[in-house]
């Protein structure tokens, strides 16, 4: 059954259409958010709505989580009950295993929200899931991303190259593993 996952300052939830209008307003149409990403930034809420169909998660008919592409949560401050983000596990073709990802809203970067929120997900990833080793990577450019994987203890590997969901832009990148049977 899918569960709300709580932390010290937040709630982790699955999301859901009615999010939309915060989704893109928030984070999926900011292109600084989506700078150092493979995927685009939302053109209208319409391209949010796709995205919350595609990232809905599975489950039986008595709640049972069924095996997905990925698992993604809402990130929800419990202070203000207030939607920033969001953020889980993608499964990647190239490594054949699941990486983190996460976006938040800028005016919510710095405060250590995407870094309490992932160490949740990957306790479920874990615990739940059963998953032993995961990735991660962020863009050279952006320094912030590889605080919150170094803080998670992820260890750096290689140096890659990400492909934008468009297949014309590419940036260089950092991938990092972490082996979760700790």
């Amino acid at each position: 059954m899918i569960k709300i996952i709580e932390t010290e300052r937040l709630f982790l939830r699955p999301l859901t259409l009615e999010d939309a209008d915060i989704a893109y307003h928030g984070w999926t149409g900011d292109a600084k958010v989506a700078e150092y990403v493979s995927w685009l930034p939302h053109y209208s809420i319409d391209d949010t709505i796709e995205w919350l169909k595609e990232i809905e998660w599975k489950q039986d008919d008595i709640g049972n989580i069924l095996e997905n592409d990925n698992y993604i949560w809402g990130f929800v401050l419990k202070e203000t009950g207030e939607l920033f983000g969001s953020g889980g596990l993608i499964w990647e073709e190239r490594w054949q295993q699941f990486q983190v990802g996460y976006n938040i809203m800028k005016t919510h970067w710095n405060h250590g929200y995407t870094t309490e929120a992932m160490q949740a997900i990957l306790s479920f990833a874990a615990a739940i899931l059963g998953i032993k080793r995961i990735a991660g990577c962020h863009a050279k450019e952006n320094p912030a991303s590889a605080k919150v994987l170094e803080k998670l203890g992820f260890v750096y590997e290689r140096d890659g190259i990400t492909s934008h969901v468009d297949g014309v832009r590419h940036f260089d990148n950092r991938e990092y593993f972490l082996e979760l049977d700790r």
